[in-house]
C-alpha cells in the first residue's frame, strides 16, 4: 500500500464580523430605525424591507448600525418607514445628543 501526500488549498475562512455599530452616528441611525419600528405595530423589518424594495439582511444591517447607506438606500428606507429623511436625522441626531447628555455628566445633576 503506498500512499501520497496531496496539498490542497482550503478556502479563507470569512471576516469575523464587527459587532459593534461603525460609529456613533451609525448606532443612532440605527436605534432611530428601531423606534420608528417599534412604534408602528403594523412595521417590522421584513415589512420595511418588502416596501423599500432593500433586502432584510440590509435593513437590518441598518438597524444595527452596521451599514453605511448611500443616499439613495436611505431614501427607499424612508420610503418603507413611512417618514421623511429630515424627520429619520432628526431623530438620530436628537438620540446623538441624549446619549452625549449621559455621558457627559459627572455624576452630579442640575
Amino acid at each position: 500500500m503506498s500512499f501520497s501526500l496531496v496539498c490542497v488549498k482550503l478556502p479563507a475562512m470569512a471576516a469575523q464580523r464587527k459587532l459593534t455599530p461603525r460609529t456613533q452616528d451609525h448606532a443612532a441611525l440605527g436605534q432611530a430605525i428601531k423606534l420608528v419600528i417599534a412604534e408602528n405595530s403594523q412595521l417590522s423589518q421584513s415589512k420595511v424591507a418588502e416596501r423599500s424594495g432593500l433586502d432584510v439582511r440590509r435593513v437590518n444591517a441598518l438597524a444595527l448600525g452596521k451599514g453605511n447607506p448611500t443616499y439613495l438606500t436611505l431614501l427607499r428606507l424612508c420610503d418603507g418607514l413611512g417618514i421623511s429623511l429630515g424627520a429619520l436625522m432628526t431623530r438620530a441626531e436628537n438620540l446623538i445628543e441624549e446619549n452625549a447628555g449621559h455621558h457627559s455628566g459627572n455624576g452630579q445633576n442640575g
